[in-house]
């Protein structure tokens, strides 16, 4: 086999095999809308040395120990269980991100249609989460270096990420029930808060696929400052309630607000629970190693 392969579509009909379980190299071929002459001419290395058997599946194993073999133009994969995994995890945080984004959009330009757009994405959040949950039963059974407590671990993060976009609901539910502006200078603290814990949930998806030794006090710094924002958009609100006439028009109006404002606060709650999992099992993991090469080295 050549030294170093460069192919994308390598990689996209890996994924198709791990992902979809597809019977035919025709199938792979009519999904990607390639020739299964090339499809063939691709995996014939991977087949001949039994990386990849009968019915398209991939030994992982075998793979790993062939992997530094291919890259694609962004970079060389670790072809693993736990790389699989964390790709999942990344699309489902970027998925997170669009959602936040459009729901905090709608808010700022009382846009009741992209309110709406924004809480369908939910579904596709809850199915991403129910995707991964299936999938590392799936990573367990092909991918014996897979262990449970990584399982554990990505199963958490997963669900943190979930109840993240259940809290992001709250703000689009908001615009759609209200449809009415929210003023200045409540909506110019609305805006450092939602950049605030979106920095936040950033960082705890970075955390969770490779390990930043710094994110804690990061996350301690974020909190505070996140902290003192909930504190002034709670004192610029009570301020507007009271200067304002409540009636039956607007009786929810502040209630469902001050809500929007407790959302933020939980999405940055969750971030930190995030980080500190992650922290956790990445320390336990290189315990765990260096007692493994204390032994090898005593014997």
């Amino acid at each position: 086999m050549p030294k170093n392969i460069k192919n994308n579509t390598l990689k996209e009909i890996l994924d198709i095999i791990l992902y979809e379980a597809p019977s035919t190299q025709d199938e792979i071929a009519d999904k990607l809308n390639i020739s299964r002459r090339y499809v063939t001419k691709l995996l014939k290395p991977l087949i001949d040395n039994e990386v990849i058997k009968k019915a398209y599946v991939v030994d992982l194993k075998k793979f790993n120990e062939v992997s530094e073999m291919y890259e694609t133009n962004h970079s060389v994969p670790e072809y693993s269980g736990e790389f699989f995994i964390k790709q999942m995890l990344k699309e489902m945080g970027e998925q997170i991100t669009k959602q936040f984004a459009w729901s905090f959009e709608a808010l700022k330009t009382n846009d009741v249609d992209l309110a709406q757009k924004a809480l369908d994405e939910d579904l596709n959040t809850n199915h991403m989460y129910n995707k991964i949950k299936s999938s590392t039963d799936t990573v367990i059974s092909l991918d014996p270096y897979f262990e449970f407590n990584n399982t554990l671990m990505f199963n958490e993060i997963a669900y943190d990420m979930e109840r993240i976009g259940d809290h992001i609901c709250h703000i689009p539910k908001f615009v759609i029930e209200e449809n009415k502006d929210v003023k200045e200078p409540v909506i110019d603290v609305l805006e450092e808060m939602y950049e605030m814990s979106n920095t936040m949930f950033q960082k705890a998806v970075k955390s969770s696929l490779k390990f930043d030794a710094n994110i804690k006090e990061k996350m301690d710094r974020y909190e505070r400052e996140l902290t003192n924002l909930q504190k002034l958009a709670t004192k610029k609100i009570s301020s507007q309630m009271a200067k304002d006439e409540i009636d039956k028009k607007n009786s929810t109006y502040y209630l469902v607000l001050f809500r929007v404002v407790k959302s933020f606060e939980r999405i940055g709650d969750i971030s930190i629970e995030i980080t500190e999992a992650t922290t956790q099992f990445y320390i336990e993991n290189q315990s765990n190693l260096n007692k493994g090469y204390n032994y090898l080295d005593k014997n």
